[in-house]
C-alpha cells in the first residue's frame, strides 16, 4: 500500500474515533454531572477497545506503511482529543430561566 494511501487510512481511523467521542461528549452536556462522567468515561472504554482491536487487525492483514499510518491516527486522534476536552470542559449551554417569563 502506497505512503498516502496509509495515512489516509490512518487518518480514517482517528477521524472516526474522533467523531464518536464528539458524540458522546456533545450528549454527556446534556446530562446531570454524575451520569455524564459515566457515559464519557464508558464510551471512552468502548471507543479505545474498538479503536485498538481495529488498529491491530490493519497492521496485521492490511500490508501498510506503519509510520505513515500510525502518524495519520496518531495526528487525528490527537486533534479529536483536544477538540473533546474543549467540549466537555466547556461552558454548558445556558439554561433558560422560568422566573424570567
Amino acid at each position: 500500500m502506497s505512503l498516502s494511501a496509509s495515512l489516509l487510512l490512518g487518518a480514517l481511523l482517528g477521524v472516526a474515533y474522533s467523531a464518536a467521542a464528539l458524540l458522546v461528549a456533545r450528549r454527556a452536556r446534556t446530562l446531570e454531572p454524575n451520569h455524564a462522567l459515566r457515559v464519557v468515561l464508558g464510551g471512552m472504554l468502548i471507543r479505545m477497545g474498538l479503536t485498538l482491536a481495529a488498529f491491530a487487525a490493519v497492521l496485521a492483514l492490511v500490508p501498510v506503511n506503519r509510520g505513515a499510518f500510525v502518524g495519520g491516527l496518531g495526528a487525528t486522534f490527537l486533534l479529536g482529543l483536544l477538540a473533546e476536552v474543549f467540549l466537555v470542559l466547556g461552558r454548558p449551554a445556558p439554561t433558560p430561566d422560568p422566573s424570567d417569563s
